[in-house]
């Protein structure tokens, strides 16, 4: 997990700097923690975070103007707005903005709204436990496009074209994904419906890739099919 603290005030920066350290370390959370007192710096980059506390009103640059950027390299950012100014916050909740803040800060609900974003954030990402290294990595749940059963492996496919074999089962994935949009269309496969191309009642293409839909699967999978379109 990547998170930026951006404010031109350095004493305000520090110190929601300390304590969102103290907050990771006792919720033994780890973290790559990024802070700048220069709003361009993060705008010149290619740096994308998973939660940001930004200073709205800034020095040639503003905190809307940034968050819009940084909206575009993560979709599921969480934004925490730093203001003590009310004119930017009708296009601020454009943008989804998980929470806001006045200087100085109360430090008890700084905490209780971290624990809302870790919980957001656990939704959103999946850990997965390496097979090769036996190593663990995040990925976000919405960049998995389907999971196969491949002999005995399990394997991961991202929207990126990468492929993970994972150590877990496909009964871990189909109960620990979200069924809103996953299926376990066939006793080797479970798809993300937000990646499929074409259906059919009988099989399903995700890009070039032919899935076959399990018989007995078919009348089931097809209602969900059309409520997932509904919905969409």
């Amino acid at each position: 997990m990547k998170i930026l603290i951006c404010d031109d005030e350095e004493r305000y920066l520090n110190e929601l700097k300390v304590h969102v350290e103290e907050y990771l370390r006792t919720h033994n959370i780890k973290a790559e923690l990024f802070t700048t007192l220069n709003p361009k710096e993060i705008m010149d980059s290619s740096f994308a975070f998973d939660l940001v506390f930004l200073d709205i009103q800034m020095p040639e640059l503003n905190g809307i103007e940034l968050a819009k950027e940084l909206k575009n390299r993560n979709n599921k950012v969480i934004f925490f707005f730093v203001t003590n100014f009310d004119e930017y916050l009708d296009e601020a909740m454009d943008l989804r903005i998980f929470r806001f803040f006045e200087k100085p800060f109360n430090v008890k609900r700084l905490y209780s709204s971290l624990d809302r974003a870790m919980e957001y954030i656990d939704e959103s990402y999946v850990d997965l436990f390496l097979y090769n290294n036996g190593e663990h990595q995040k990925i976000l749940v919405d960049n998995i496009v389907y999971i196969k059963r491949e002999n005995r492996k399990v394997i991961l496919t991202t929207n990126s074209g990468n492929e993970y074999t994972t150590k877990e089962s496909l009964e871990h994935w189909t109960e620990k994904l979200p069924n809103t949009f996953f299926y376990l269309v066939h006793k080797g496969f479970l798809i993300n419906l937000h990646y499929v191309t074409k259906c059919s009642y009988t099989e399903l293409y995700i890009d070039k890739v032919r899935i076959p839909i399990a018989p007995r699967k078919q009348a089931n999978f097809h209602n969900y099919w059309v409520e997932y379109l509904r919905r969409r």
